[in-house]
């Protein structure tokens, strides 16, 4: 399982990297591919809920935000453009339960309700808006996201690596019953220690020493948080994987679910500390 994990790695890897430092359209179609596979992936987990989700319109909506992002300018910024984005959330909200009323039923529409706003709020909004608007930050969008995807992904092995060699304390056997305690801690200390060196190689002149801890320390934290909770979507419907896209990795959603809590976390923080405008 390793060695196919890092194989895996090694042949994406320079891909994603290179389109992230090009930007543009490319990044804005490798955002909107990745989104339409984790709803897709998101559609089949809610199928052995509920059999009332048709993912067309779901879909839709999801790329739509990165659309969003990309075309409009900062919604920080620009109140047409922040109005834009509070419509789209209404229109997935009208969405969500009309189609449920529309069936003039009663059993399980709450749970259909819940499925369609979570997916759709949670990789449209969350994931794709937020990533999109990361990465057109002027100047070191480009950064930003390594940042986002480094200090993750590097905690993410870190907790892998640390946990299966001397992890013995389980963290929630329920939901993931191969994480321990070892192991996320170990997650945490990675995540600080590659936050704060990427940010003194490449956010040298934006980040200090002490924000680059903090961030860190918020994204270990949140993206353990976000692979907890769809480890539980996949537990509930009794999966292992959202899906076989990746080898040793699963699917997308397994790939990106730590991202879809940390990008608005990561954007927003930059945003409140004044550190982005």
């Amino acid at each position: 399982m390793f060695w196919r994990r890092t194989l895996s790695v090694v042949l994406l890897m320079p891909l994603v990297l290179l389109i992230i430092y090009l930007g543009s359209w490319l990044f804005l179609i490798l955002v909107t591919a990745a989104v339409l596979m984790m709803q897709v992936e998101y559609c089949r987990l809610a199928h052995q809920l509920t059999e009332k989700i048709n993912p067309v319109i779901p879909v839709i909506l999801t790329v739509a935000f990165a659309f969003l992002a990309f075309f409009l300018p900062n919604p920080l910024q620009d109140l047409k453009a922040s109005m834009w984005m509070q419509t789209s959330l209404v229109v997935v909200l009208i969405y969500a339960f009309a189609s449920s009323l529309s069936r003039g039923q009663v059993a399980g529409e709450l749970v259909t309700v819940t499925l369609k706003l979570t997916g759709i709020i949670t990789i449209g909004w969350a994931f794709a808006y937020h990533t999109i608007l990361l990465r057109n930050v002027n100047d070191i969008g480009m950064q930003l996201i390594i940042l986002l995807i480094g200090t993750i992904w590097c905690g993410d092995t870190g907790a892998y690596l640390i946990g299966r060699a001397i992890g013995k304390h389980k963290l929630i056997t329920p939901i993931s019953p191969r994480k321990t305690i070892e192991g996320t801690i170990a997650g945490l200390v990675v995540g600080i220690l590659v936050s704060i060196l990427l940010c003194t190689f490449i956010l040298q002149d934006t980040l200090s020493l002490l924000h680059a801890a903090i961030v860190g320390l918020v994204l270990s934290v949140f993206g353990q948080l976000g692979d907890l909770s769809v480890s539980l979507m996949k537990r509930t419907v009794g999966v292992k994987d959202s899906g076989d896209y990746i080898p040793g990795h699963g699917g997308l959603l397994d790939r990106c679910d730590s991202l879809m809590f940390c990008a608005p976390i990561l954007y927003y923080y930059l945003t409140l500390t004044g550190i982005i405008h």
